[in-house]
């Protein structure tokens, strides 16, 4: 019998529940022996999320400290344990490179499973420098690491500017096609058309612009502006839109459960991602992207980032902070009758070809296939 791949993966965001669908599918590889680690809580999207105790066998919780940034977490318990007992073939960081993290883990490598390959991940796609000790924990990253992988091409613009020279695969966020179940969507017709933002409210996230364009949608059409999510801006905007004279049309419905957002964007009509590039920022994936197209919905993003890699010729694009192209756009979405129809067909097609969470085990088993064998 053919000794199955070990892999150690520790991944800080399966403290949210629905990306444990991730490791549903690695687990049907019947080559593979997957282990995970994440801590006991942590913060995503902006939401506090807790995981009391593991929901599965394969998932073990640690305890950590300096918890509040992920940067800063380290490990108090189980990971050492772990790779001591798992010697794996593979350890799998789906932390950044500079992470406490991920020192922690390449120190323990070191003492108690030197053989094992190490597969990085990175999110950031503008070049940072940092201060010791994380600057000598990405250089011991990338002088150790066997592989990586990002969300987008501008991760991998980064990590190799920064002297990583080894594979570097494009691996995009996951969804699940059942959780952002599809409905095909029709021209709106006879009522007010739903725009809708997920995230953060934050300036970054484009939410003003966003706003502005909305105020100039309503002069035109009957339409209404639905916010998901919360954040320091949240008040700001509320203000903003009550001197507009708009804020019996603007719905602010506040930060919800990941697995509670798809109930809440399947009234929407159009989503819109109008992330706004800053000198330390610029969007990195835009999850809610595939989510929405997983449901048919049609997609307007900014040209922020990966905004444009992401939704491909799925949606439509606007110059970031232009909120009159944006208005435009909207405008032509909810009025055109053909055009709702036709990128819900093109979204759901694009979200099950290349951001399903079975698509995505399978570029994660391919990766460590290629490791181990070069």
């Amino acid at each position: 019998m053919t000794r199955k791949i070990v892999v150690l993966r520790i991944q800080h965001n399966f403290v949210e529940p629905t990306n444990h669908r991730l490791l549903d599918e690695l687990a049907k590889f019947p080559e593979l022996e997957v282990h995970a680690l994440c801590p006991r809580w942590g913060v995503e999207s902006g939401n506090l999320r807790v995981l009391k105790s593991s929901p599965r066998s394969n998932l073990s919780i640690g305890r950590t400290v300096f918890t509040k940034h992920y940067a800063t977490t380290a490990y108090a318990s189980h990971l050492g344990g772990m790779i001591k007992s798992l010697k794996p073939d593979i350890i799998n960081i789906h932390d950044e490179p500079y992470s406490l993290t991920t020192g922690q883990i390449l120190f323990l490598r070191s003492i108690f499973s030197p053989d094992s390959k190490v597969v990085f991940c990175s999110a950031q796609n503008i070049y940072k420098s940092y201060p010791p000790p994380f600057s000598m924990i990405e250089e011991w990253n990338y002088r150790t690491a066997a592989a990586g992988y990002g969300c987008c091409e501008g991760v991998k613009e980064v990590v190799r500017a920064k002297g990583f020279s080894g594979p570097f695969e494009i691996l995009p966020l996951g969804l699940d096609p059942e959780l952002f179940e599809f409905r095909h969507r029709t021209a709106v017709a006879g009522r007010a058309a739903v725009i809708g933002f997920v995230g953060r409210i934050v300036k970054e996230k484009g939410v003003f612009t966003l706003l502005s364009a909305f105020e100039d949608v309503v002069k035109h059409v009957d339409a209404r502006l639905v916010f998901i999510g919360s954040g320091p801006d949240e008040d700001h905007l509320k203000k903003k839109s009550d001197e507009a004279g708009i804020a019996d049309k603007v719905d602010f419905r506040g930060a919800l459960p990941h697995s509670h957002v798809p109930a809440a964007m399947r009234d929407f009509d159009v989503i819109v991602v109008p992330s706004e590039t800053t000198p330390t920022w610029k969007e990195q994936f835009g999850r809610v992207i595939p989510e929405a197209f997983s449901m048919g919905l049609p997609v307007i993003g900014s040209n922020s980032g990966s905004i444009p890699e992401v939704i491909g010729d799925a949606g439509l694009i606007f110059v970031e902070k232009d909120s009159m192209q944006l208005s435009s756009l909207m405008r032509n979405m909810i009025s055109d009758p053909e055009l709702i129809p036709e990128m819900s067909r093109k979204g759901r097609s694009r979200a099950m070809e290349m951001f399903s969470w079975k698509k995505l085990a399978e570029m994660n088993r391919d990766l460590f296939h290629y490791v181990l064998a070069n």
